[in-house]
């Protein structure tokens, strides 16, 4: 990339700065949770109309269902180069039972401190604003060679089905994928991410005796809920996950028990059934059989141990078996993405492992080497009260994948 180059698509950057963080303001402002709302064409509609008068289109709507649209927009190059997608989601986590520990509505986007809080602004619309204005200050500078598409969709955060996984299959000519997901956990830019974990989600359901509590004491019963108060103790230690190392580090699978726990009806009745439900975040090597036939036999031994338990194990649907992803770190984007962080950063970050799932293993699974994460934000203040991504990283963001985009796809020839 010519310098002359770099320094059009920084100066454009530099007299876009506030509406780059309007831009992730308004997005904020559109309600995108699911649940419980499930509907993304109020937030696809609004990016159609910005990016068309930025210049770019207004691109193309994907979607398996009219109410969960997929937004794609190709900037075309003048040909001769790879095409690359940069990938972020339009949806978010409800706001839930936090909504009375935020400082401000999660709604209404308010600058302070630095940091533009609001629902979303890590994850991970700062990381969509960013990558509309990277594509406008690449035109501006002349344009790429190869295509650069802006893939954004939705139902990430319910995984996928509806957004990437439905899109990823009917994207044509992509070379390689950027997901901006936030890259880090304790501050900015902590890690380029080669890696993002996989998830499986169950529930262990155990049936009891309902009856009169009154006749505890007297009749034979089994309180479901204290089975399943024991078997959420135990598994958490004794579930042998067995999974390859990693050369990026010490990481291994994540089980999250009791992510959901239901059970009883009432005072006075001896609970007859009761569930709790689990998060499992694998790592690359690791199959859906493998992890069944863990639970599988995990759950034997208990059953074993107590022959009054009756239980059983359900797969969430839509949430069974999403795999882990992985890019080689010799990877021409890899190489672009780090280049392009050293000049904005002042050194390129680690190369890392995602904590998260995303969106990743279906760009990959449809033959697209994807990096799964690389974007502004910290993960910590995502799916919680206050959360919030720093004006200087949106910045930051913008010009790391506009300047990602001119290294990999190449640019056009023509001087800014």
């Amino acid at each position: 990339m010519s310098a002359a180059v770099g320094d059009a698509i920084d100066a454009y950057l530099d007299r876009h700065r506030d509406e780059l963080v309007e831009l992730c303001a308004d997005l904020v402002a559109i309600d995108s949770q699911i649940p419980p709302h499930a509907d993304e064409r109020a937030i696809v509609a609004f990016l159609a109309d910005r990016m068309e008068a930025l210049g770019l289109g207004r691109g193309e709507v994907v979607a398996a269902v009219p109410e969960r649209p997929n937004l794609v927009t190709r900037v075309r190059g003048s040909g001769g180069g790879p095409t690359l997608a940069l990938n972020g989601h339009l949806d978010t986590k409800p706001v839930g039972e936090a909504r009375r520990l935020w400082d401000s509505d999660p709604l209404v986007p308010e600058v302070r401190d630095g940091h533009l809080y609001g629902l979303g602004t890590t994850d991970m619309k700062g990381a969509v604003a960013a990558m509309v204005y990277a594509a406008a200050a690449l035109v501006e500078a002349g344009g790429p060679a190869g295509d650069l598409v802006l893939a954004f969709v939705a139902d990430e955060e319910a995984g996928g089905n509806l957004g990437a996984r439905h899109l990823a299959p009917r994207l044509t000519g992509i070379d390689a994928c950027l997901v901006g997901e936030p890259s880090g956990w304790e501050r900015d830019w902590q890690g380029l991410h080669l890696v993002s974990r996989g998830l499986c989600c169950f529930r262990i359901r155990v049936r009891g005796t309902q009856m009169h509590s009154s006749l505890s004491d007297r009749m034979p019963s089994v309180n479901a809920s204290l089975r399943m108060a024991d078997l959420m103790v135990r598994i958490r230690d004794a579930l042998r996950l067995d999974h390859p190392p990693h050369p990026l580090g010490d990481v291994a699978p994540t089980l999250n028990v009791g992510v959901l726990v239901e059970g009883g009806v009432y005072f006075g009745v001896v609970p007859g059934s009761a569930e709790f439900a689990c998060d499992l975040r694998t790592l690359p090597g690791m199959t859906a059989e493998q992890v069944r036939a863990a639970i599988d036999a995990w759950l034997d031994e208990r059953r074993a141990a107590d022959p009054d338990l009756d239980v059983e194990v359900v797969y969430e649907d839509g949430l069974e078996w999403i795999p882990a992803a992985e890019i080689p770190a010799g990877h021409p984007l890899v190489e672009a993405a780090a280049s392009a962080a050293a000049d904005v950063l002042g050194a390129a970050p680690p190369l890392s492992v995602f904590p998260g799932t995303c969106d990743a293993p279906w760009f990959a699974g449809a033959g697209i080497p994807t990096i799964p994460s690389f974007g502004p934000g910290v993960l910590t203040c995502a799916h919680g009260p206050n959360e919030r991504v720093s004006v200087e990283s949106l910045h930051q963001a913008a010009r790391i994948y506009a300047h990602t985009a001119a290294r990999y796809c190449g640019l056009s020839g023509k001087e800014p």
